[in-house]
């Protein structure tokens, strides 16, 4: 019985050196987007290029391109909701709609100005829910058939 327990730990020791990282998870999600636009994956799909500090400067570049901007944030917030650890972290009222991931990003980004300043803790969930899951897998497109 000892033997297995023994074996068990050293497994799990091994398995944790090949845990992905959150931003690895996030990138891993991102390089299955088919209809993102490339350049504002590469730029932009990872979490320490993403803070409120640049966070308008990447919707000014990468909303209008397509559905870029709903599928990255799908893939950061693996459409989880993440309300309590917002909360907890001390983010309030309408902000939380983004938190509140299950049904995607809010599109009326300038009704949501004032979230900016909120932004640095609504990632933090984020990245803290994919420290211990699974990321968010895209759904396939569908081949044309000839």
């Amino acid at each position: 019985m000892k033997f297995f327990l023994i074996i068990g730990a050293i497994l799990l020791q091994i398995s944790s050196l090949f845990a992905l990282t959150a931003n690895e998870k996030l990138k891993q999600c991102c390089e299955q987007l088919d209809d993102a636009d490339k350049e504002c994956v590469d730029k932009f799909c990872d979490f320490s290029a993403i803070s409120q500090a640049n966070i308008l400067n990447y919707l000014s570049t990468c909303t209008e391109r397509g559905p870029t901007v709903g599928q990255m944030w799908d893939c950061a917030s693996t459409r989880k909701d993440h309300t309590k650890c917002c909360e907890a972290k001390g983010v309030t009222g309408k902000c939380l709609e983004y938190c509140s991931a299950q049904d995607g990003v809010p599109t009326n980004y300038m009704d949501y100005l004032f979230c900016v300043e909120s932004f640095n803790e609504i990632r933090e969930c984020f990245v803290e829910h994919l420290e211990k899951n699974d990321p968010w897998t895209p759904i396939p497109k569908k081949k044309k058939k000839n």
